[in-house]
């Protein structure tokens, strides 16, 4: 399982605790959980630049199901919820405000380029995620400070 705190520094602000099921040149799954209030930072999934065994690689198409709890899905849309649910000082980059709220058992399809960040309700949230090609490590992110493996620095 990878804890990933995106180089923020603020796991329980913003992160997720990602475990891949599965991941070929074609298809991709994972369970996600989220804490109480946990946040993973806005994103979205562009055309891969490399070229695989069928050509350029499209952008993700993921398909989110919530296992337990509630999770919050933030798309570009008419705004339909307040600033309060955005990390404090991070405005600038969440800049998806309509809201998408999932209860155990429903799903949402998030396509190519389709810009979106997620937060857990009050219970924290379990969710999967069946995909087409997995390539976040190269997925971009709005907050430039975002850095997507996790990378532990120890101090001298």
């Amino acid at each position: 399982m990878e804890v990933a705190d995106f180089g923020l520094s603020n796991l329980f602000a913003e992160g997720a605790e990602i475990l891949p099921l599965a991941e070929t040149e074609k298809v991709a799954c994972r369970i996600i959980a989220l804490f109480p209030g946990q946040t993973e930072p806005e994103h979205w999934h562009e055309e891969s630049k490399e070229i695989g065994k069928s050509g350029v690689i499209p952008g993700k198409e993921e398909t989110l199901r919530v296992i337990t709890g509630t999770l919050r899905v933030f798309i570009e849309g008419e705004p339909n919820t307040s600033e309060s649910v955005i990390p404090k000082g991070k405005e600038a980059y969440y800049t998806c405000r309509h809201q998408i709220v999932l209860e155990p058992c429903e799903n949402l399809t998030l396509y190519p380029g389709m810009k979106h960040w997620f937060q857990a309700g009050e219970e924290g949230c379990v969710f999967y995620t069946i995909s087409t090609t997995a390539k976040d490590g190269s997925d971009p992110f709005t907050d430039p400070s975002v850095v997507r493996k996790t990378q532990i620095i120890r101090e001298k």
